[in-house]
């Protein structure tokens, strides 16, 4: 009898344990998105720096989640220091591009893509935005759909736009670093 209690004790120890592992792997590949993310959104701050604010702004809210589901996660402190450190640097980007408005000067000093181009460009970062949920929600075969779509939209910005993309492009080469980042999780996933 004593054994039989013994063990069930240990079987509900290890019930326990399971969602504690699980959510230490998830806040993991939360703090790695948000590590990328935010990178993406540094080099996105003196180009698009209202695109910038939008994308700071979500990854605010991601920042948030990891905090209150593994306030403990060791890299938790990094990241909101560079939250705060962008929300400087964007703050100043958007004081430099009122300010270069206003004396008539914000246009033409950085090239920049077709308009019809930077439409495509947001497509793309819906998608990937919709692939990252899918990935977080354990939900791989879904993402990959979302990613194959991203993928085939920036192939297909890149032969209608081509020699009009501005070399360096930092928004496509932004795209594609993500798109190599989540097809990186996507496959650790499976």
């Amino acid at each position: 009898m004593q054994t039989w209690w013994r063990d069930l004790r240990m079987l509900a120890a290890t019930a326990l344990l399971v969602p504690v592992i699980a959510a230490a792997d998830g806040a993991d590949e939360l703090a790695l998105t948000i590590e990328q993310n935010l990178a993406g959104i540094g080099f996105r701050i003196d180009v698009r720096p209202s695109q910038a604010a939008q994308d700071l702004e979500a990854q605010g809210r991601q920042l948030e989640l990891l905090a209150t589901e593994a306030p403990d996660h060791p890299a938790l402190p990094k990241l909101e220091q560079t939250y705060e450190t962008l929300q400087t640097d964007l703050a100043n980007a958007l004081a430099g591009a009122a300010s270069s408005a206003a004396r008539g000067q914000g246009a033409g000093q950085v090239p920049a893509a077709p308009e019809g181009f930077d439409a495509g460009m947001d497509q793309v970062q819906t998608l990937q935005d919709r692939a990252e949920a899918e990935l977080f929600s354990g939900h791989p075969e879904q993402a990959s759909g979302w990613l194959k779509q991203a993928e085939a939209q920036i192939a297909a910005l890149e032969s209608r736009y081509g020699n009009e993309i501005p070399p360096g492009h930092v928004p496509l080469l932004v795209a594609k670093e993500k798109l190599a980042a989540l097809k990186d999780q996507l496959a650790d996933s499976r």
